[in-house]
């Protein structure tokens, strides 16, 4: 009788999602928490706004409906991120697959001198630094706190998902065992776990769906 591999999964996933891991004994673990800043001060128009994650489109609607926003162009990372946004009635001029690959599409619009970026407190430094570089000037505006919630876990796991750079840090905190294979929903988040992980795998798409996708290819599942 075969044992089915273990993973764990650093966020809660819906019914749908489990069902692609129905070959898996799965065990979910939270290992941060959001917060959302309830005192966002915006002046409109904008003319060039970004999103790098869901939370913070989540951060700016929950204070703003979309008749209150005046974007002119809007760059954003991840298909589900764009998704969102088009929910909100908000139109996406750019969608990328990373920071750095948003910050170098930005780049090839030679008019854009000044962009707004809707981040969280622990946001990586990759696209504000590339585009500062480059004379752009950067208004970051904080919508949103990620807290760790670190745990510290007894069982030995076959694969670990992660699904951001700071849920990375969080395990870390109080986890030695990095024999798990870390699958990663993008490339910020492998950056994160690749020097602490021996194996660390990318999705094709930084959706929860494929990172999931990643695990039952590399186990033989698909």
């Amino acid at each position: 009788m075969n044992t089915k591999k273990k993973i764990l999964s650093t966020k809660k996933l819906s019914a749908a999602q489990k069902e692609l891991l129905n070959n898996f004994t799965v065990d979910e673990i939270e290992l941060i928490e959001i917060s959302f800043n309830t005192s966002i001060k915006l002046t409109n128009p904008i003319k060039n706004a970004v999103f790098t994650s869901k939370n913070a489109v989540i951060g700016v609607f929950s204070q703003f409906s979309s008749e209150e926003l005046q974007f002119e162009n809007v760059y954003c990372v991840g298909d589900k991120t764009a998704q969102f946004l088009e929910e909100k009635n908000v139109k996406v001029t750019v969608i990328a697959h990373s920071a750095e690959e948003l910050a170098d599409e930005i780049l090839l619009n030679k008019n854009i001198e000044e962009v707004y970026f809707f981040c969280g407190n622990l946001r990586r430094n990759e696209l504000p630094e590339i585009l500062t570089e480059n004379n752009i000037k950067v208004n970051e505006i904080e919508v949103y706190s990620t807290n760790f919630k670190p745990v510290k876990i007894k069982n030995i796991y076959d694969g670990i998902l992660f699904f951001s750079p700071s849920s990375v840090k969080s395990y870390l905190l109080k986890n030695t065992d990095t024999q798990s294979v870390a699958f990663c929903i993008g490339n910020t988040t492998a950056a994160e776990a690749i020097d602490d992980f021996e194996n660390v795998f990318v999705a094709d798409e930084p959706t929860v769906e494929n990172v999931i996708k990643s695990v039952n290819q590399y186990f033989d599942y698909e």
